[in-house]
């Protein structure tokens, strides 16, 4: 059992029993933390003590939606079209994309993404996968790549019509391997994942929803509503509404995660509280793609998480991008959305449901999933202002902690080739981009 005292740290423990300590310390043991507060002394002759020079430390972040298949999109070129509409963009960009991927590509993308999740002090990530010519072991090959990394992970197939029946069938077996496989796993939540309802036929949500009916703790993972297209196509299928549809194949239950919901009428709201599931908010995403903001009464009524959709690693820059992009609408004295409560709060208890463990805190019990920064505040730093600082004061983390062991110290990498890593992924990147100018 390692045993591991941190001291000369000011800790910040967001939303939490004691949210702000100037000069403190955090025992470990066996990677968990056992003892936090203001003076701690060595508890046993053999324990290691750690000065951190008094460095800030925040519990490692959670992303509650992203793409990590996305990573070596960063400077691709644009479509050779002008897309104008989000279908036109999907079409013309991000399912070129996936069906350009291969085995190969794919693992390069999955590097790159948890490297610079764990560099931005994300240790528990919830991806949405799409490889369409690559899917049987991809899940596999992203659990494995996470555990290396030390990153929690919750994994879903992206399955969908789009591609033909074939395709469907093989990304539905996919998510169902792993769900036998990883279910049990203590650092691993496979869940079902689906495209979104307009590239879903009435015959694969049954399909879809009978797979479910014989499983247990697991939900599905979906975007809804994200533009008014997915809404048309719902109505035009006979349905009131997407989550209206989704429920009626019996797909809407207490571990489903829900994506988005820009679109959604109050029946929906009440619907998704009715069932249980959890509404996650990725307000950088939406304003790439024009598709609206997410209401402010949604996201309190729902008690919507934070993610990214693949459009960063950073999730403290998610917080106060989301924040100047919902301020930029708001006239003078109107509230606004608390966007470090949606990452801090709202994201550690979708996780903790998604692991059935203690999450997102730094308190006794929880894993030491730790982030710290070597931030000198040029105004006082205090438990009323952490906010601001958070927001807009941090940079990158100089050490991030998972399970208990240091993954990075000091802006150095533990046990992984950082070089190799960022090499192969220009490498794969160029190949990958020629291949997309193939798929039609």
């Amino acid at each position: 059992m390692s045993q591991i005292l941190l001291t000369n740290l000011r800790i910040i423990n967001p939303f939490g029993d004691v949210e702000f300590i100037e000069n403190g310390s955090i025992e470990i043991s066996d990677g968990s933390i056992v003892s936090v507060g203001a003076e701690l002394t060595d508890s046993a002759p053999d324990i290691q003590k750690i000065d951190m020079g008094g460095k800030t430390v925040l519990p490692g972040m959670i992303n509650a939606h992203t793409h990590l298949y996305s990573s070596l999109a960063l400077g691709m070129p644009p479509s050779q079209n002008n897309p104008v509409n989000f279908t036109e963009i999907l079409k013309q960009v991000w399912w070129k994309l996936d069906r350009a991927l291969d085995e190969d590509s794919t693992r390069a993308s999955f590097q790159v993404g948890l490297l610079n999740a764990l560099k931005n002090g994300v240790t528990t990530l919830v991806d949405h996968h799409s490889s369409q010519n690559f899917i049987d072991g991809s899940t596999r090959q992203l659990v494995e790549l996470a555990d290396a990394f030390g990153i929690r992970i919750a994994t879903a197939f992206e399955t969908s019509d789009r591609n033909g029946d074939d395709t469907f069938a093989s990304g539905l077996d996919e998510n169902l391997t792993a769900i036998h496989e990883f279910a049990n796993r203590e650092h691993i939540h496979p869940m079902l994942g689906l495209h979104a309802s307009f590239t879903l036929s009435d015959k694969s949500l049954k399909a879809i929803g009978k797979e479910l009916e014989n499983l247990t703790g697991t939900g599905i993972h979906i975007h809804v509503a994200e533009d008014l297209a997915d809404e048309r196509d719902a109505k035009m299928k006979g349905y009131h509404s997407v989550i209206q549809r989704l429920d009626k194949f019996n797909l809407l239950n207490e571990h489903s995660l829900i994506i988005h919901g820009i679109h959604m009428e109050q029946t929906d709201i009440d619907l998704i509280l009715k069932r249980g599931a959890q509404l996650v908010h990725c307000p950088t995403s939406n304003a790439n793609n024009r598709v609206g903001n997410l209401s402010p009464l949604v996201v309190r009524k729902l008690n919507a998480g934070l993610g990214t959709d693949g459009m960063q690693s950073n999730m403290l820059k998610e917080a106060k991008e989301g924040t100047l992009i919902r301020s930029a609408s708001l006239p003078g004295g109107v509230e606004s959305v608390n966007y470090l409560q949606l990452l801090f709060q709202n994201n550690r208890t979708i996780a903790e449901k998604m692991f059935n463990q203690k999450l997102g805190k730094i308190e006794s019990g929880y894993p030491a999933d730790l982030v710290f920064y070597d931030y000198c505040p040029v105004t006082e730093l205090n438990d009323t202002n952490w906010q601001g600082h958070a927001l807009f004061g941090f940079e990158s983390p100089t050490d991030v902690m998972t399970r208990g062991l240091f993954r990075i110290k000091n802006g150095k990498l533990a046990g992984i080739d950082e070089n190799g890593i960022f090499n192969n992924a220009q490498s794969e990147s160029r190949r990958l981009w020629q291949s997309m100018k193939n798929v039609t």
